[in-house]
């Protein structure tokens, strides 16, 4: 039985592609990857990481288990480049190695788009001239806003 490599659906003989995340079918599942801080560590050490989201700890660590569950590395890092504020806990920012970058953005769409269904609203195109999570204006070129962190992928 073709099996999806990321939501791990299982389907009949004969279909080739994931209905939901548009992604050819394998034979078979990859063994558990053991996705412990200290294992995804050294597996991403040396590689060229990007940021996929930035904010308050507990947002990162939800996105980290969503990208882990879907089987794609990631770590939580400093945010260096925002200011810190007093009284406020500290940005944070989850980075993915530049080879996952596609599969976390396509985990990340489908996760916005089943948010947004789940509130009743029409799936809008992933296209932006506004962040869609916080209103906040978005250059051509930026892949993530500025302001909340949001992935956006565009560039």
């Amino acid at each position: 039985m073709p099996f999806c490599p990321i939501c791990q659906a299982e389907f009949r003989e004969g279909f080739t592609r994931c209905n939901a995340c548009d992604v050819d079918l394998v034979d078979q599942l990859e063994e558990d990857m053991d996705l412990s801080e200290e294992n995804v560590r050294a597996a991403l050490e040396g590689k060229e990481l990007v940021g996929v989201t930035r904010g308050p700890l507990d947002v990162v660590k939800e996105t980290r288990e969503l990208l882990a569950a879907n089987r794609i590395a990631s770590i939580i890092i400093d945010d260096e480049e925002s200011p810190k504020i007093e009284g406020l806990p500290p940005r944070m920012v989850l980075v993915v190695p530049q080879d996952d970058i596609e599969a976390a953005a396509k985990v990340l769409g489908l996760k916005f788009k089943e948010m947004v269904k789940e509130e009743g609203m029409e799936t809008p195109d992933l296209k932006y001239e506004n962040c869609p999570a916080c209103g906040t204006r978005v250059s051509e070129d930026a892949e993530e806003c500025s302001e909340c962190g949001l992935f956006i992928g565009k560039a």
